[in-house]
């Protein structure tokens, strides 16, 4: 992956994905009939992708949006631009009974303060003025989710024959509500990580009959400058943090974005492989 092409969200490592997959006594909890059992890897598994995308092999978009902060040594973390954009997830059971992933993401930038879209930068970090890009995810490789666990393809690290998806995923409800917390896998070395917090519904997660769960989502995503910010190797990072919604389809988009999509990025409008 470009490093200087990175994306969203789409999205931070760091602090954690919770080492439990059970479901922890909650208050308040809806009396929903539980289909599935969490702490079994097959069923988490399955409520893993209901709460992800579609059991169903379809495209399920997201509108997302949110703030880039710039974190340097030393001081506040400042917000620097505002982003809005399209993931597009597509998850295809395998015969073995894994689920392979693919994703097309592309994010725009606006200004924090009016929320219009902007062409040019002035950096007070650097003092230079620079031209804005819309940013992609271009990767060549696809996500791998089975029992065991999950993995990028261009990741040489297997996936741990011995392990469980259950202790990689951290399941709360309470009252109508569920929460799924985890974070995204990246190959050995790339400088970034994903934090990822989906909420949904606890009746539709538990009914057999549903193929997805209608889900918002809060991820947070850490990364390094992106490359129209010019600031090569310029102490710190960024922080993307802000909501998402799963969708039915992209005509749901708001009107400016899928426009933007439609003008710039119409082959992302769908993550179906090829």
């Amino acid at each position: 992956m470009n490093h200087q092409r990175l994306a969203r969200r789409a999205f931070c490592l760091s602090l954690a994905a919770g080492s439990v997959a059970t479901l922890l006594p909650s208050a308040g909890t809806a009396k929903v009939k539980r289909t599935l059992d969490l702490t079994n890897p097959a069923d988490a598994l399955t409520a893993m992708i209901k709460m992800r995308g579609s059991l169903e092999a379809e495209d399920v978009p997201y509108w997302y949006y949110g703030t880039i902060y710039a974190v340097l040594p030393g001081k506040t973390p400042w917000p620097m631009v505002d982003f809005e954009g399209s993931e597009i997830d597509y998850y295809e059971r395998q015969p073995d009974g894994t689920y392979h992933a693919w994703a097309a993401t592309a994010s725009f930038f606006r200004d924090t303060q009016s929320g219009a879209l902007i062409e040019y930068f002035d950096n007070p970090i650097t003092g230079r003025r620079n031209d804005v890009q819309p940013n992609t995810v271009s990767v060549d490789a696809h996500y791998v989710y089975s029992v065991n666990g999950f993995k990028r393809t261009d990741d040489d690290r297997p996936i741990d024959p011995s392990g469980s998806i259950t202790d990689l995923l951290h399941w709360r409800d309470i009252q109508d509500d569920v929460w799924l917390t985890t974070r995204r896998t990246y190959p050995a070395g790339l400088p970034m990580a994903e934090h990822q917090l989906l909420r949904g519904s606890l009746a539709e997660l538990h009914d057999p009959a549903t193929k997805k769960v209608y889900t918002t989502a809060a991820p947070t995503f850490i990364a390094p400058w992106l490359g129209w910010m010019d600031m090569g190797d310029h102490p710190g990072h960024t922080v993307w943090a802000g909501p998402a919604k799963k969708l039915d389809r992209v005509e749901d988009y708001p009107r400016e974005l899928l426009g933007l999509m439609e003008k710039h990025f119409p082959e992302k409008l769908s993550a179906k492989p090829s």
